[in-house]
């Protein structure tokens, strides 16, 4: 399906939803974050993470937007998204344009995860799933995370909804960050990447527990 094609049946599901409808926005505002996901995209290559790829799984896909242009490059994309009651009816209407397979997936702290497959890629954008299930003063357990997820994928690279100091990530990630702030990028394109291997994540002595 080209662009022009895909872009014209998510906004004739966007119309058919009040403007407050939870996903609307992401398609009436099209020209702020269909380019945002291409960024992301475009970082992912200069990064190495969609070397060799050809399976993916776009976790918290919301309108399916990644997915797609996943698909573009010749990637097998499946997603996750937590259950339909929580998100209303557009995301699934449309991740079923693209035919996108989604399955039911909530990333709880220090809790083993539960993927319905192997995958070469873990991509998540602008998910707060290392926040939202937080106790007070509690910290997300990224070894955890990473020791679990890598038994399901070879490669993470996760566009966080943090766009802070930074401050907040333990010294064994940092390798691994970026933030595109210095390119002068702003909202909603400036937050916290995080680019990993398996491989890396495995040699790295800063990572063991």
């Amino acid at each position: 399906m080209n662009l022009a094609e895909y872009k014209s049946k998510m906004f004739d599901i966007a119309t058919r939803h009040p403007k407050k409808a939870r996903g609307a926005k992401y398609i009436r505002q099209w020209d702020i974050h269909y380019p945002e996901k291409e960024y992301m995209v475009k970082k992912a290559e200069e990064f190495g993470m969609l070397k060799d790829v050809k399976t993916a799984v776009d976790v918290g896909t919301g309108v399916g937007m990644l997915p797609y242009l996943l698909m573009q490059k010749g990637i097998h994309v499946e997603a996750t998204d937590v259950d339909e009651e929580q998100t209303g009816p557009i995301y699934k209407q449309c991740c079923d344009i693209i035919n996108l397979k989604r399955h039911h997936l909530w990333i709880d702290n220090g809790k083993y995860m539960d993927f319905p497959g192997k995958y070469d890629l873990f991509i998540a954008s602008r998910t707060c799933f290392d926040r939202e299930c937080l106790q007070p003063g509690e910290l997300f357990d990224w070894k955890f995370f990473f020791d679990d997820v890598f038994q399901y994928v070879d490669k993470v690279f996760i566009k966080t909804n943090n766009a802070g100091s930074g401050k907040g990530y333990p010294q064994y990630l940092h390798p691994y960050l970026y933030n595109p702030a210095g390119e002068g990028f702003g909202k909603p394109f400036r937050a916290w990447y995080i680019h990993i291997t398996k491989e890396k994540w495995e040699q790295d002595p800063n990572s063991a527990k």
